[in-house]
């Protein structure tokens, strides 16, 4: 007999057992299980056995789900580790960039900061690849000094290497973020819909709106979460060739 169990975690362990056992039988005043066939006679010498088997894989797939409830609640609100190191800064690209202020500024640390050509219009197209397949919870992405140049709205777009302008402003993203104050301002990460972003290799980030200025400047977009392989970062070397 095979079930598929949702379980809550905000459920206790009792609460979760006596849900999972309602569905082999029924909860008697006195909070036991007491178990039944279809017809609601009870279970002879035959049946028995397979109610107890059913009992025991209930409570196995219930303890599974509790496990993976508790693990996920524990990481809830941890935005994840810096992935600046398996950014590959070769192939960084950015449509509509002051040659000025290029992409890699928001890829480093510091007051220099991306900006777009202001000649042209306030938008950017970002296109980060990554050495090696990623987990993304979160993206930090900090505003240059001039408050009407920051942004407002990102698309996030995941596998689209060739995009343009066109078709980044038309189409539904992976996950559009509208950034606040908090974000922009003091750095507070987005976080993002991890079930999404389980196994990243390329990234694109369509700067469409700001807060009103005719150039658009971001002073660090930082990206966080894991390598999809669950290796450890302090393990992991660059590539010096």
């Amino acid at each position: 007999i095979h079930h598929v169990i949702h379980v809550s975690p905000t459920l206790s362990k009792r609460e979760a057992v006596v849900k999972a056992a309602s569905w082999w039988g029924r909860i008697g005043p006195d909070g036991r299980a007491h178990w039944a066939d279809p017809e609601g006679k009870p279970p002879g010498p035959s049946s028995l056995a397979e109610v107890r088997r059913a009992k025991r894989s209930t409570a196995r797939v219930v303890r599974r789900r509790l496990a993976a409830a508790a693990k996920a609640s524990a990481s809830a609100g941890k935005p994840g580790s810096p992935l600046d190191e398996l950014i590959d800064p070769s192939v960084l690209e950015c449509l509509n960039q002051d040659d000025r202020q290029p992409v890699q500024r928001a890829f480093e640390d510091g007051d220099a900061f991306l900006a777009s050509d202001a000649e042209v219009d306030h938008e950017l197209l970002v296109k980060v690849q990554f050495t090696q397949p990623v987990k993304l919870s979160a993206i930090r992405i900090l505003a240059g000094p001039d408050s009407s140049s920051a942004p407002t709205v990102v698309k996030v777009f995941q596998s689209r290497p060739t995009i343009g302008f066109d078709d980044a402003a038309d189409e539904e993203p992976t996950q559009e973020l509208v950034l606040s104050d908090e974000n922009v301002l003091q750095g507070e990460p987005v976080p993002l819909r991890y079930v999404k972003f389980q196994s990243v290799r390329n990234l694109q980030l369509f700067f469409g709106e700001n807060n009103g200025g005719e150039q658009t400047q971001v002073r660090r977009i930082q990206f966080l979460g894991e390598p999809a392989t669950n290796m450890d970062m302090k393990d992991w070397k660059p590539c010096k060739s």
